[in-house]
């Protein structure tokens, strides 16, 4: 499995963390998620934020406003992974920073294919 980082991503008081591997953009257990979608969540995003509620990946967190992810959940791209802990539309290639650089996701890939 390959481990290039771990990410960070804060938003309206959701805070999650991931690591990019070989099973995609994983998000990991113990980050939370905003629980009341914004009108720029896209519906399919909203069906798979269901479809993980539903399985139990993700549970009632400390605050009614937020989820907590029970176990690591790998997306198919940074974007799906922000748009699920936002609750909105967002751009993970923007959105999710190097922990401890701030450096953008996008800006770290792009030095890594350097």
């Amino acid at each position: 499995m390959r481990d290039d980082g771990t990410f960070i991503f804060s938003t309206a008081g959701a805070s999650a963390t991931a690591r990019e591997t070989d099973d995609g953009f994983v998000v990991m257990a113990g980050s939370t998620a905003r629980r009341t979608p914004t009108g720029t969540f896209p519906a399919g995003y909203l069906a798979l934020r269901d479809q993980l509620v539903a399985g139990g990946k993700l549970a009632a967190g400390q605050t009614p406003d937020l989820y907590t992810f029970t176990a690591d959940v790998a997306f198919t791209s940074p974007s799906t992974a922000a748009s699920i802990v936002a609750a909105r539309s967002a751009s993970g290639p923007r959105e999710w920073k190097v922990e401890g650089t701030g450096q953008m996701y996008k800006d770290w890939k792009d030095s890594a294919l350097a």
